[in-house]
């Protein structure tokens, strides 16, 4: 007896599944075939299980902040978990998906033609055919590591309990994540990795970030190491391992293999079916077609990343090409990943280095940190950074973030890039505060002026200002060409220098600029004190380049016998103030002086900055006077 469907999926992981609701919805009859229940390597040995462990794991480190002593049983931990997978199972069973109108045959499935499979005796055909058999966890010819008990992300989650120590075998996402959630409740665990640091797709400098996290926590990590050698001597596993040319016995109750997976192409009769492919994946085109016309390929099997979002994203694209007339091409140039450590790992697109070699020097990069960030600070001993390239109008290349939530962040980065929406327009975005997110809107303050300098006519401006255009040349773009830019305005203004200095005793006069402060002015509401020499001329000079030296966003510009000036950069918007001292031998006093380029942009931070410096001055000159 033959049984006829429009689509057949071999396969019942996150691709599979994807494929076979995504038929459904098209009014298809649609069978769906696995050896092992529906779910895949996500919900019962990846994502689901994992994740779990980690909340349960970050949990644990919390309490034990607040009690040392605490003692986790695992096997409750295990059975929590259990539990988790088996929720999860419950909205993909075959019952769920038979109310869907998809046929679920728990059995192997073998080609016997190009569109006919063989399935529990039975024959299947089908117009069109997906093929979404997923990966297993790759396991290299290491010398002994055939008669240890070892175990890898398919087996580790069906023990009783977890091992009291642990040897994890590679340092790529599971055996990191892994890493972390073991010891945090209570497993010791040995971290081996070949390359010379974890995670190394992702970028370095976070990298680092997180893997002293893991050694501060207690994880042993042995990196640039290569295992050559496993034997089990009762319930001990010692793996041997080569580093810097030595050989070290790393030991443990357990050990991990997580070394990456290999795809599943044995066994199903792909020769028969006329697909190519070799050990690695199943060869298919742009649309997801494999050499067989009217057989596709989808997920772990075909790459080129072995990530559940990404094989649903390729169970929808191949399904809609089997069904529909007009084909899609896979797009990867929005690919993105998140490592659930604690703080997570996220990405999207390409790395600085990714981006240098393919555009150059011409990309803008920008970084930002947790420590500037409100909400992270409300946790202690939070860690974090963000760092996003763009090309050189302002979109997005790629971008990468440590910190608490950066699988959420990485997800808005993700949005803003597939949309091909300008990063600059995010300053004008409000965000609920105290949010980490919130980080997204102050880079785009950055770039959104940014943008605004990179503006052909405010280059033009600033080549003006700088000399390198005449203003002859410069008049012919006439006052109408910036009549109503008040932006522009803006830009230039904060690129010029007023005329600074000091004359007769005296600053000399500047032009008023809101909330500007002066020791030497008459009025009350901008009047500050000057400062006192606390010693002589030359101690006070000391104690000011001191100050201004260790002054965030200070560059000195001018240092006279009896005049400093010094320009004070804003963070956020780049905004510039000019700042004067003068040192009036006569009264033994720093007469000083504050005012913004852009005036009614500073929000008083002339009068709040006056007030920092003098008291950082007042500190280092007493302290001259005290040592």
């Amino acid at each position: 007896m033959v049984k006829n469907y429009d689509i057949a999926i071999i396969g019942a992981g996150a691709a599979g599944l994807t494929a076979a609701f995504t038929a459904a919805g098209f009014s298809k009859s649609v069978v769906l075939i696995d050896k092992n229940l529906p779910g895949g390597e996500c919900t019962w040995s990846g994502c689901i299980p994992s994740k779990s462990l980690i909340n349960i794991a970050k949990e644990v480190h919390h309490a034990k902040k607040y009690t040392p002593s605490l003692q986790v049983d695992t096997s409750v931990v295990l059975t929590d978990i259990q539990e988790v997978i088996q929720k999860v199972y419950a909205g993909e069973s075959p019952e769920v998906l038979q109310q869907s109108g998809i046929d679920f045959m728990n059995s192997y499935a073998k080609f016997v033609g190009p569109h006919t499979l063989e399935v529990d005796g039975e024959r299947i055909e089908a117009k069109k055919i997906i093929l979404s058999t997923g990966s297993s966890p790759m396991v290299p010819p290491i010398d002994g590591l055939d008669n240890v008990s070892y175990l890898t992300n398919e087996t580790i989650f069906k023990q009783k309990s977890f091992p009291k120590t642990m040897t994890i075998l590679g340092g790529g996402a599971i055996g990191v994540e892994l890493s972390q959630a073991l010891n945090r409740i209570g497993v010791k665990v040995t971290l081996v990795e070949k390359f010379e640091r974890i995670l190394p797709k992702d970028e370095e400098e976070l990298v680092l970030m997180i893997q002293q996290r893991l050694i501060d926590e207690g994880v042993i990590i042995h990196t640039g190491a290569t295992a050559v050698r496993a034997e089990q001597k009762d319930d001990i596993i010692d793996l041997k391992i080569e580093k810097n040319g030595s050989e070290l016995t790393v030991s443990g109750e357990g050990l991990l293999v997580a070394l990456g997976r290999q795809a599943n192409v044995k066994g199903y009769g792909l020769e028969t079916a006329g697909v190519e492919f070799d050990s690695k994946k199943i060869q298919v085109d742009d649309h997801l077609e494999t050499t067989t016309k009217g057989i596709y390929a989808i997920g772990d099997v075909v790459g080129p990343y072995q990530l559940s979002h990404m094989a649903n994203a390729q169970g929808i694209t191949a399904t809609q090409n089997a069904i529909l007339p007009i084909n899609r091409k896979m797009d990867y140039e929005h690919v993105t990943w998140c490592t659930y450590t604690d703080p997570e790992l996220g990405r999207s697109g390409l790395s600085e280095e990714e981006a240098r070699e393919k555009y150059g020097d011409s990309i803008r990069v920008y970084e930002h940190q947790y420590a500037d960030l409100d909400r992270a600070n409300t946790k202690k001993d939070s860690i974090g950074k963000v760092k996003i390239i763009l090309d050189k109008k302002g979109y997005i290349l790629g971008a990468s973030i440590l910190g608490d939530r950066a699988g959420e962040i990485i997800s808005q980065i993700q949005t803003i890039k597939t949309l091909k929406i300008n990063m600059g327009k995010l300053s004008g975005v409000i965000h609920p505060y105290p949010t980490y997110s919130e980080v997204l809107v102050k880079i785009g303050k950055k770039v959104y002026v940014d943008n605004l300098l990179n503006q052909p006519l405010v280059k033009t401006f600033n080549k003006a200002k700088d000399g390198e255009l005449s203003v002859e040349k410069m008049a012919l773009y006439g006052t109408a060409a910036v009549a109503g830019i008040s932006l522009a305005n803006i830009a230039i203004q904060n690129s010029v220098k007023p005329k600074l200095g000091e004359k007769n005793g005296r600053l000399k006069e500047m032009p008023s600029s809101p909330n500007a402060v002066s020791s030497q002015t008459t009025a009350k509401d901008k009047h500050v004190p000057a400062w006192p020499y606390n010693g002589s001329k030359n101690d006070a000079k000391k104690s000011l380049i001191g100050m201004l030296k260790g002054y965030e966003g200070a560059e000195i510009r001018q240092n006279d016998e009896n005049y400093v000036y010094v320009v004070v950069t804003s963070k956020a918007l780049k905004f510039k103030d000019d700042i004067e001292f003068f040192f009036n031998d006569a009264t033994q006093r720093i007469e000083f002086r504050s005012a913004s380029r852009v005036g009614y942009s500073d929000w008083g931070v002339n009068r709040k900055r006056y007030d920092d410096m003098r008291n950082r001055y007042y500190s280092i000159s007493t302290h001259r006077l005290n040592s």
